[in-house]
């Protein structure tokens, strides 16, 4: 019963990954406003997968895994010796916090007891209600509050909330269930590539059309966010599947095949819908475009202040926006962001020494996804781990907030016992 139980918990915690209801203890400050980066809080999700954990007991990890596994608990090592020198240690504490309750999922998905075909359909499954919100503040252009789900109002005309500029007007981008559009097209971006896994398992007629529901709701939605990263990190992960299964000299099932066209239809006709904001997204001559880029070049120019304030140790977690205050004051609490890179703002927080230890954690993993390149399962996990890749390269929140750690835990736990399932 309590094995049960704790099956039930995960499952259900992977459904609602999407949903942001936390219990807020604090919001720090800067400049007197406050800022996102300095919520002090617990995710309801969270408390579900320590619950399962817990409940669950040993792992019954394969050697493989248990190493990988091993792997991991290093880097929470590392992190916390990074938080004893620190000097944020609030913001560092609930940090990691969030990365403890990301170690519980990725071992959990890594249990041999775990069903990986169910997990993937709980997470797919747990993103038809937040597209469906999102289809709606794209088109309605608002949405409403609401503390128990964790949402926070958006309408186009207010200032500071993601929009797409036109000659017509703004267009508000679909935030979902999320705190931003980009993390929304990560999660999308993500689910697609593991539909596409679940449709070498169709073998019956009602399995296809119960399939195309989530692939057309999913793949409109992608286009809605807006997303620049999430379309390239969809886009490089289609290319690696396609060319892996060249190399392979294999075809994808071919009751799989309609499902794909049917996915590469719906983008392009939403694509068509909205080609205005298509074309606006992409002129850099636009206001907001151009604000844009503009602040991400800059923050790759202060990269260097943080990062040599503590190369070795790094300035601690979740830490780096409040370094950056330090190091130039003054200024308002919405132009402190972390760098648009993850892979740059592990380094920065937790120095030279764990970004050497994680960096040897995603190796691990990846000698796996490489040993199996020539099955399915290889090929897909290969593809899965483009996703994260690229999404990483172009993005903070695969490290910077509990939404995206998450996603990245379960992608990494995906992978690998794809890989290691075959």
């Amino acid at each position: 019963m309590r094995i049960r139980l704790a099956t039930i918990a995960l499952y259900v915690s992977i459904f609602l990954l999407p949903w942001q209801t936390r219990l807020i203890f604090e919001t720090l400050t800067i400049s007197g406003e406050p800022t996102q980066f300095g919520v002090l809080a617990i995710s309801a999700v969270e408390v579900l997968i320590v619950t399962a954990y817990l409940l669950r007991g040993q792992a019954h990890h394969s050697p493989e895994a248990g190493k990988i596994l091993k792997a991991l608990y290093m880097v929470l090592g590392i992190g916390f010796f990074s938080l004893t020198w620190g000097r944020y240690s609030d913001v560092g504490w609930f940090q990691m916090i969030h990365l403890l309750s990301a170690v519980f999922l990725f071992s959990l998905v890594l249990d041999r007891r775990t069903n990986i075909k169910k997990v993937v359909l709980a997470f797919t499954s747990g993103l038809l209600i937040p597209s469906g919100l999102g289809i709606y503040q794209a088109i309605v252009g608002t949405s409403g509050a609401s503390t128990l789900l964790g949402l926070a109002s958006k309408d186009a005309a207010t200032l500071g909330v993601a929009v797409v500029e036109t000659d017509p007007g703004r267009m508000l981008r679909a935030y979902g269930s999320f705190p931003h559009p980009n993390i929304f097209g990560g999660y999308l971006a993500a689910s697609l590539i593991m539909l596409a896994w679940v449709s070498r398992f169709i073998r019956e007629r009602w399995q296809l059309i119960a399939l195309s529901v989530p692939v057309v709701i999913l793949s409109s939605t992608l286009i809605m966010t807006f997303s620049r990263g999430a379309w390239l990190a969809m886009i490089a992960s289609g290319l690696v599947l396609i060319g892996l299964m060249l190399l392979q000299r294999k075809m994808p099932p071919s009751r799989a095949i309609p499902l794909f066209t049917l996915g590469l239809v719906t983008i392009l006709i939403t694509l068509g819908v909205f080609h205005n904001q298509l074309i606006s997204r992409f002129n850099p001559e636009l206001s907001i475009e151009a604000t844009s880029i503009e602040e991400r070049a800059s923050q790759y120019a202060s990269f260097n202040d943080v990062f040599f304030s503590s190369s070795l140790i790094g300035v601690g977690p979740g830490a780096y926006v409040f370094q950056l205050v330090d190091i130039d004051p003054g200024h308002p609490a919405w132009s402190y962001q972390p760098i648009h890179n993850a892979i740059l703002l592990i380094m920065a927080e937790i120095g030279i020494l764990g970004w050497l230890v994680a960096l040897r954690w995603v190796v691990l993993m990846d000698k796996q996804s490489h040993v199996a390149w020539r099955t399915p399962n290889g090929a897909f996990a290969l593809a899965l781990g483009t996703t994260i890749l690229v999404v990483s390269l172009f993005d903070h929140y695969p490290w910077s907030l509990w939404s995206g750690i998450a996603l990245s835990a379960l992608i990494f736990a995906v992978i690998t016992r794809w890989s290691l399932d075959t």
